[in-house]
């Protein structure tokens, strides 16, 4: 069962009157409180005041949806501020008395008017109306009555004497008796503008206030601090728990740095002669309110939860949960709410909030919508003045918990909106809410502020003005017209602009090594232009997949076999020499998904396999340069597969002859692996057959060339680069690809590299055999993880063979000697596994000595000195040995005691601690 509010279909509770002036009239929503004999606490009834401008102030019961009485106004007059009302049972009588206080702006008058309802035994009703006037100034933002500051009850005395508060807007607090609306005193906000800054006391105005009970505030907002009400406590019959303060949200400062503070005023009664209680008020405390992040003229909405000390607010859309009672308040929770322009708070973890179609009711625990329901009102009629308006804004007004009930006003009629609680909820105020009721449910967020300059992007990254894939705006039309635009030069066979073109897409800065007629410094034409390539492969900025693809199907093409020829498929390369497929291959784009995606409508049948076209791929590259240094740049900067690198290995090895048929002789490099026959004078010379002959002869003078410039080390590089790929690939993954791509024979010249770097490791050497790397100082170790790679390797490579192939057809092993080469196999593994198990032993048995002289050695700090080392004796006097197995006794000197204190240990205490680490039987004196 979902945890969390259900709404049901909002229904209209009684029509209200309009107010006189419906363009600027509105409704005043407020309070009705009861009070029982003897009780200093008032209960919040099931009833509300509605103030409408000009017509009249009303009491409606929300359980019977009934109005239960009427106070009329003037129509000139307008209500400032919500009204206040108490019902209150007499004490020792059945009669009830009803007093309502309404602030009425009369402009520029401003009056306060009590209207007295009393009620006999007999049911008789008396009702007194009442005003006084407070001058001119600026409207009363808030009326509450209060407990009279001091108050002293006699022996005949139930009920406390109460007294009513009217807060002005500039911040001034007038304190009138309830009972005849006598002033009483006046205070001005000197003293709440005080403790503030120097510019933050002009322009000061109060925002909100509401009368709290001394103990909400002391558990909430103040956490359990009530050294700052020792005033309250002052008098002799004063109780500082029923005692009441105001709290206050003001604004003050300039305009253009406006700030708000939250205070918390006690009230008390004035004595003449006394300067400190003369005004009547005094700040209890007072804390900053995070401002707004954006300004906005319509007033904000708050709510005060002082028992948590939680102030909420509704700006510009935007709820924003403040923590008051930190020392320094700060925002817990901010939510965009879309349209919201009231709000209810129903409990910790769930928000009423209304827009002028809809209810939602808001988790802001984790900031998810819980439910929502439209406000559709049946029986609601359009008014006569306004035939032709849109929307009907919905006003939020009132809860309450115990009936589960919201209020609201919508255009002129009183809505109730019944809430429905989760089914296995066994209390009614239990704070609801789970983390699993709001998954999938969150509310889109506003662009994230970040407090730290690092964590902002810089301006010119690609996130920012790339969309790779992106079809809004003019980038499908941009897109287009560019690769229109490569086209023409690439038919054009113009590739110097279409590199220039394509390295500004990449992001490559190129330079222009040509004199002002297009050709280079030597007079020849300038065909590719210089790219300006990055120190490191790390250095390549990201660009658009889009141009890498249209790279790739342009600098490669992908030709179908021909129907009724026998020929395969096969990938070929149209620039070979241009600059865009050394960027390729560099900045590590020539993968099997992105070739994949770039012939995606060319590739059909069993060519779609990986290995397939990863052999083609890595064919072509290893074609474009016969040192195969490319191909060896494509495997460091490309993410490859098991199969790829396979395919990689084999190539380098068949260039270094390392895989090849024992029985035919070895292939000649400057003849191409044939014999040369003499040529017959008669037979005429094809000019095209000896071009391809002279192209054939120069790639074989440039690959003897690189075997004897001893460049074979960009081979066993891109061997070592290969196997520590290999390494990480899964083993079931590197089997089958080696069952794929390997024929049985190549796997044992695989085998038999790996038996070399087991030799040329030192990993069959004996312990005490001199090796290369102790004769020659020059030459580095093997790291300790090539053993497990080769060892890897090699159990990958049998097991990819199985048992049949090692026992049952030996023919596949290289001949006649495939029992010898099993045999020596096993004992050079043997070998290397009896080193390692030795070098494991001799770490096992000195492995404690050397961990006892690390910590004897290591300077540590105990009251500020050294730590001294333990002088450890045998039977033999002047003899220091250290037994194995002995670890370093140290006790501090000093130990913490109950409360905190450190104290020093005795010397008995230390005696003991020590004797309890030294192993029974042991050769070690214990000394201190």
């Amino acid at each position: 069962m979902a945890s969390h509010f259900q709404i049901q279909k909002p229904y209209v509770l009684t029509p209200l009157p309009r107010p006189l002036d419906p363009s600027t009239g509105r409704y005043v929503v407020g309070n009705v409180y009861g009070s029982t004999p003897g009780s200093r606490k008032r209960k919040r009834r099931h009833e509300l005041t509605l103030g409408i401008d000009g017509e009249a102030v009303n009491i409606y019961d929300v359980s019977s949806a009934r109005l239960v009485t009427s106070y009329p106004i003037p129509p000139q007059c307008r209500i400032s501020c919500p009204i206040h009302s108490i019902r209150q049972k007499l004490p020792g009588t059945k009669a009830i008395a009803r007093y309502t206080y309404a602030a009425i702006d009369e402009s520029p008058v401003q009056k306060i008017t009590l209207f007295k309802d009393h009620v006999d035994a007999s049911g008789k009703p008396t009702s007194i109306t009442q005003s006084t006037s407070l001058g001119s100034g600026l409207p009363i933002v808030s009326l509450t009555t209060v407990v009279s500051p001091n108050t002293q009850l006699g022996p005949g005395d139930s009920m406390p004497h109460e007294d009513l508060m009217a807060v002005r807007e500039d911040g001034e607090i007038i304190c009138f008796d309830s009972e005849n609306l006598q002033k009483k005193w006046s205070a001005n906000s000197t003293a709440m503008q005080q403790d503030l800054a120097e510019g933050a006391r002009t322009n000061f105005k109060v925002q909100f206030c509401r009368a709290v009970s001394t103990a909400d505030v002391i558990k909430g907002i103040l956490r359990g601090n009530s050294e700052a009400f020792g005033l309250l406590s002052g008098s002799e019959h004063g109780q500082t728990e029923d005692a009441e303060v105001l709290v206050i949200v003001s604004s003050s400062g300039p305009a253009s740095h406006p700030c708000r503070h939250l205070h918390i005023v006690g009230l008390h009664e004035p004595h003449h002669g006394s300067l400190q209680t003369q005004q009547g008020i005094f700040q209890l405390h007072v804390v900053p309110i995070v401002p707004p992040t954006e300004r906005s003229n319509k007033p904000c909405l708050y709510h005060l939860d002082a028992r948590t000390g939680t102030l909420l607010e509704l700006q510009n859309q935007t709820l924003t949960i403040h923590d008051m009672a930190e020392s320094i308040p700060k925002i817990t929770a901010t939510m965009s709410l879309e349209g919201a322009t009231s709000f209810l708070h129903l409990s910790k973890t769930s928000l009423l909030c209304s827009t002028n179609t809809q209810l939602n009711v808001y988790n802001p625990v984790f900031k998810s919508l819980q439910e929502t329901v439209d406000v559709d009102l049946e029986n609601q009629a359009q008014p006569a003045t306004e035939p032709n308006k849109a929307a009907t804004a919905c006003q939020l007004v009132a809860f309450f918990s115990r009936l589960e009930l919201a209020i609201a006003i919508v255009d002129s009629n009183l809505v109730a909106i019944q809430l429905e609680a989760p089914a296995q909820r066994k209390t009614k105020r239990r704070a609801e809410g789970l983390l699993i009721d709001s998954i999938g449910r969150g509310l889109k967020t506003s662009k994230r502020i970040s407090t730290q300059e690092s964590r902002k992007p810089p301006k010119d990254s690609v996130f920012s003005n790339l969309l790779p894939g992106s079809i809004r705006g003019d980038y499908w039309q941009q897109w287009t017209a560019d690769e229109t635009k490569a086209d023409a030069l690439l038919n054009a066979n113009k590739i110097h602009d279409l590199e220039v073109f394509l390295a500004e897409k990449f992001g490559i800065q190129t330079k222009e090594d040509q004199r002002p007629d297009g050709t280079s410094h030597d007079g020849a034409p300038l065909e590719y232009p210089t790219w300006l390539w990055p120190k490191a492969r790390t250095g390549y900025p990201p660009c658009d997949r889009r141009w890498i693809l249209y790279a790739i199907s342009r600098a490669f093409s992908w030709i179908d076999a021909l129907p009724g020829v026998a020929s395969v498929p096969r990938l070929l390369c149209q620039l070979p020499q241009s600059n865009i497929v050394n960027y390729l291959l560099d900045a590590g784009h020539m993968t099997l998904s992105n070739v994949k995606a770039a012939f995606r409508g060319k590739l059909s049948g069993p060519e779609q396999a990986d290995s397939f076209l990863a052999e083609q791929l890595i064919t072509r590259i290893a074609g474009l340069d016969p040192t195969l240094e490319l191909t060896v740049t494509y495997l460091s900067a490309t993410n490859l597969g098991a199969v790829e690198l396979l395919i990689v290995v084999r190539t380098i090895m068949r260039s270094l002859e390392l895989m090849q048929n024992p029985k035919e002789p070895p292939p000649k490099l400057l003849t191409n692996g044939s014999v040369e026959e003499p040529l017959n004078e008669d037979e005429a010379v094809d000019p095209e057959n000896i071009g391809m002959e002279l192209d054939d002869l120069e790639d074989e003078i440039q690959k003897t060339v690189s075997y004897l410039n001893e460049d074979a080390g960009i081979r066993g590089t891109g061997l070592s680069v290969a196997f520590a790929k290999l390494g990480s690939c899964p083993g079931i993954s590197m089997i089958k690809a080696l069952r794929t791509i390997f024929k049985p024979e190549e796997i044992l010249s695989l085998v038999y590299i790996l038996r070399v770097e087991l030799v040329k490791g030192a990993w069959t050497s004996r312990y005490l055999d001199d090796t290369e790397f102790e004769k020659d100082p020059a030459l580095d170790a093997p790291p300790d993880g090539s053993i497990k790679l080769i060892a890897d390797l090699l159990g990958r490579c049998v097991d990819s063979i199985g048992p049949g192939g090692w026992l049952l057809n030996d023919a596949i092993l290289a001949g006649d000697d495939a029992g010898d080469f099993v045999a020596s196999l096993k004992l050079e593994v043997s070998a290397a596994l009896e080193g390692v198990l030795e070098a494991v032993g001799l770490r096992g048995s000195v492995g404690e000595a050397v961990k006892f002289c690390e910590l004897s050695q290591k300077a540590v700090t105990d009251d500020l000195k050294l730590m001294k080392p333990i002088p450890l004796h045998v039977r033999e006097l002047g003899a220091e040995a250290l037994p194995l197995g002995l670890r370093s006794s140290k006790v501090s000197s000093l130990k913490v005691v109950s409360g905190g204190e450190i104290v020093e240990r005795s010397q008995r205490e230390t005696g003991h601690l020590v004797s309890q680490q030294v192993g029974s039987y042991s050769l070690e004196r214990i000394a201190i």
